[in-house]
C-alpha cells in the first residue's frame, strides 16, 4: 500500500486547475488569496471569462466612486454575468486623456468609459442639457423618472450611436453648482474678475457677473487651483471636493448648488456591446442603472461627513441670499432661450425635460 501525502490530495478543481489541500494550508499560513497561490487568476478566471473590456474612470483614487463603487460595479457585472463578462477598470487619463473618452470609445481603444455628459456636449450638443439644468429638478426620483420613463434615454442612445458607441446609462452624480475658490465670495457681484472652472448654464451666470471661464478636467483641478490657473471652481458636492482635495488650496465655500444631480454617464463600444447576447447587454444596462442610484446615495451621506473635514481644514462656509437666487434663475432661463439652438434632437430633449418639470411642478411643495 502506497503511503501518500495526504496534503498533496486534491480537493478540488477549478477551469482544469487542481487545488491541492498543501495550497489551502499555505494560502491560510501567508494570508494570501488562493486564488493568486495556485494561478487561477491568469488560470481558470481568464478561462471562464469569455468577455473582456477595459474601462476607463473620469473619478481617481480617493474619490468613493473609484474606491469602493467602481470595484462593486465591475463585481456585478461579473455576478450577474456568471463570471462570462470582467471588467479592468482604470483611473483618469490612464489611457486616453478624459475629455477623448467618447472618441476612444467610439473606436474601440477603450471599451467602456465613465465620464460626464457635458464632457460631449462640442459632438453632440443636447449633452449641455441632458447633463443639468439650474433649478429644475430637486429629487433623485424626478431624475429617474426623467430618464427611464420618458423617451429620453432613447433620443441619448441614438445620438451616441452615430459615434459608435452605446450609451448604457446616466449616472446621478452628486450636486453641482457650489463654488470654492481661494477668495471669499458671498454674493454674485463678488464673482467680477473671477478665473472659476464651470460648464453649461451656471458658467452663463457666472460669465454675465464678469467672471472668466477656464476649462479643464476634475483631474487637474487642485493644480489649476494651487498654482493660480483658475480662483475657483464648480465641481460637486462637499464630498466632490474633499475627494479632490480642493479644501487644501480653497478655503471659501459658497453655496447653495443649483443642480440637484448633475448627470455622469457610463457608455460601451458599439462594437464591444453588439458582440454581447442579449441577456449580457441586459446585464451592462442593469448594472449601470444600478450603479448611478448608489452614485446618488453614496454622495449625500458622504457629503455631510465631508463638511466636518471641510470645517476642521479652516473653510468658511456662506450661502447666496434669495434676491441673488432669483438673479440666476432668471439668467439660467434667458441663457437656455439664447443657446438652445435648433436643431431636432435639442428641441425633443428641452421638450422632455420642460415637460417633466411642469409636470411635477403642478404639486406645491408643502402639499
Amino acid at each position: 500500500m502506497t503511503n501518500r501525502d495526504k496534503n498533496d490530495r486534491i480537493v478540488h478543481e477549478v477551469g482544469g486547475v487542481a487545488i491541492r489541500r498543501r495550497h489551502v494550508v499555505r494560502a491560510g499560513l501567508a494570508g494570501v488569496p488562493l486564488a493568486t497561490l495556485v494561478g487561477l487568476s491568469t488560470g481558470a478566471q481568464a478561462q471562464r471569462a469569455e468577455f473582456r473590456f477595459r474601462m476607463q474612470s473620469f473619478l481617481g483614487p480617493g474619490t468613493t466612486e473609484w474606491d469602493v463603487l467602481v470595484p462593486r460595479y465591475v463585481k456585478r457585472v461579473a455576478d450577474l454575468s456568471n463570471g462570462r463578462i470582467q471588467i479592468q477598470a482604470f483611473p483618469p487619463g490612464a489611457l486616453v486623456p478624459t475629455f477623448e473618452m467618447l472618441d476612444a470609445v467610439g473606436k474601440g481603444v477603450v471599451d467602456i468609459g465613465y465620464g460626464a455628459q457635458v464632457y460631449w456636449r462640442g459632438k453632440i450638443p443636447f449633452t449641455l442639457w441632458t447633463w443639468g439644468i439650474p433649478f429644475a429638478f430637486s429629487a433623485l426620483d424626478h431624475y429617474d423618472y426623467l430618464w427611464h420613463e420618458t423617451d429620453l434615454i432613447s433620443i441619448v442612445r441614438a445620438a451616441f450611436a452615430k459615434h459608435n458607441v452605446h450609451f448604457l446609462g446616466p449616472v446621478y452624480s452628486d450636486e453641482w453648482g457650489a463654488t470654492m475658490s481661494r477668495r471669499e465670495l458671498r454674493r454674485l457681484s463678488d464673482f467680477s474678475g473671477l478665473k472659476i472652472r464651470s460648464f453649461g448654464l451656471g458658467a452663463e451666470i457666472w460669465k454675465s457677473q464678469g467672471a472668466s471661464i477656464v476649462t479643464v478636467p476634475g483631474e487637474e483641478q487642485y493644480t489649476a487651483m494651487s498654482t493660480g490657473v483658475i480662483d475657483a471652481s464648480n465641481w460637486g458636492s462637499p464630498d466632490g471636493f474633499v475627494a479632490v482635495k480642493l479644501h487644501e488650496v480653497a478655503k471659501f465655500y459658497l453655496g447653495p448648488s443649483i443642480i440637484k444631480f448633475d448627470m455622469e454617464d457610463q457608455f460601451m463600444s458599439m462594437r464591444a456591446y453588439n458582440r454581447l447576447p442579449d441577456d449580457l447587454k441586459t446585464v451592462m444596462n442593469l448594472a449601470t442603472r444600478i450603479y448611478a442610484v448608489e452614485r446618488a446615495t453614496t454622495s449625500t451621506i458622504n457629503s455631510a461627513k465631508a463638511v466636518g473635514v471641510m470645517k476642521q481644514a479652516g473653510v468658511k462656509f456662506a450661502a447666496l441670499p434669495p434676491e441673488d437666487l432669483a438673479t440666476m434663475k432668471k439668467i439660467s432661463s434667458e441663457a437656455l432661450e439664447r443657446m438652445a439652438g435648433k436643431d431636432e434632437d435639442t428641441q425633443r430633449v428641452l421638450k422632455i425635460i420642460s415637460d417633466t418639470r411642469d409636470v411635477l411642478g403642478l404639486r406645491p411643495a408643502e402639499i
